[in-house]
């Protein structure tokens, strides 16, 4: 049987390496991903954004409307990459990761995009033959389509970090050593994942204590705002811009306290260590994690907006929980071994 996983930017998404390492596994799988022929990004302001992405997404549905495969396994997020499936008449596991209508209304604020995106996503839904989930929060919002649903969290593999070097070692490679307290913050830098709550929360810490320095690893729309006022901290923030995948557990390794800043709203609970990669990769090292706009966990200490700097002093004293470690082996590759049995086996 051959699965075709689907995605905007394969490359990008750690999770499909971990889907690959998964599903190679299985003699009776022919597992491919497409990746797109071609990719434009256009930085500045929004306008050029969405035409980026707009010709972006027309090559990777021409090639989806031609592909062939057994099974679709589409990643949603944007949720129109399903459509020309629909059109095609082929059934499709839909890997419903967010609501692609929030990320808009995070990125965009208000506009025609928003409407366009929230009748997408529910159609796409409707019409999906499965739906995988990366959080069993995300449950709520797809029960009442009634398709066979399953959970796998995003947690990380067994051997993520197997090859990160000493924290005394990393951080000498930058000029860093043991007693510089080391906040890392790690993620795609837009307001959907908080990247603008960053410069008043670097603000009110390093106020509190000089001894603190911030880390932060990712690329994205806000990386100009954020390297002008990084300049105003010297040696106590350094921008790393966007970092190989394998060299992550390293940043993570060395660092003190993990940061994970969103914006609160209503669709806060909907977030938590299953579905955003980044917290699991941090529970692995088992590192304090404070984190804003997400859903309450024992994993994690969680606050408001607004006391983001108090809780990193806090985590810094000693007064965050100590998470616990969980693998993709060991919860999420039995559930995709579970649901493709039962597609095998003609019981879905």
């Amino acid at each position: 049987m051959k699965v075709t996983y689907v995605a905007s930017d394969p490359l990008r998404y750690p999770r499909i390496r971990k889907i690959t390492y998964t599903l190679r596994k299985r003699p009776d799988i022919e597992f491919q991903v497409l990746a797109p022929k071609i990719r434009v990004v256009w930085r500045g302001n929004v306008v050029k954004r969405i035409i980026s992405g707009l010709i972006n997404y027309l090559v990777i549905i021409i090639q989806i409307f031609f592909a062939k495969s057994d099974i679709f396994w589409v990643a949603n997020s944007p949720d129109i990459l399903a459509l020309p499936l629909i059109l095609r008449r082929k059934r499709y596991i839909l890997e419903y990761r967010s609501p692609w209508s929030i990320e808009v209304k995070l990125e965009f604020k208000g506009g025609p995009l928003i409407w366009f995106a929230s009748l997408v996503e529910r159609f796409v839904l409707k019409n999906a033959w499965i739906i995988t989930l990366t959080t069993s929060r995300l449950f709520e919002r797809v029960k009442v389509y009634r398709k066979p649903t399953f959970v796998i969290p995003n947690y990380p593999l067994e051997s993520f970090g197997e090859n990160a070097v000493s924290m005394e070692q990393f951080r000498r490679r930058y000029g860093y050593d043991t007693n510089d307290k080391v906040v890392l913050f790690v993620g795609r830098l837009t307001q959907v994942e908080g990247a603008d709550l960053l410069p008043k929360i670097m603000e009110n810490v390093l106020r509190e204590d000089t001894a603190v320095v911030f880390w932060i690893v990712g690329d994205g729309p806000l990386y100009g705002m954020l390297k002008a006022f990084a300049e105003k901290y010297p040696k106590r923030i350094k921008l790393f811009g966007w970092q190989p995948y394998e060299v992550i557990p390293n940043f993570i390794k060395a660092s003190n306290v993990c940061i994970v800043p969103r914006h609160t709203s209503s669709f806060s609970v909907y977030y938590n260590e299953e579905g955003l990669q980044k917290i699991s990769e941090y529970m692995f090292f088992e590192k304090p994690i404070v984190a804003c706009g997400v859903a309450e966990s024992n994993e994690y200490l969680l606050v408001g907006e607004d006391e983001m700097a108090a809780g990193i002093l806090r985590a810094l004293n000693g007064e965050a929980p100590k998470p616990k470690r969980r693998t993709w082996e060991e919860y999420s590759e039995r559930k995709i071994y579970e649901m493709f049995n039962l597609i095998l086996s003609g019981k879905i």
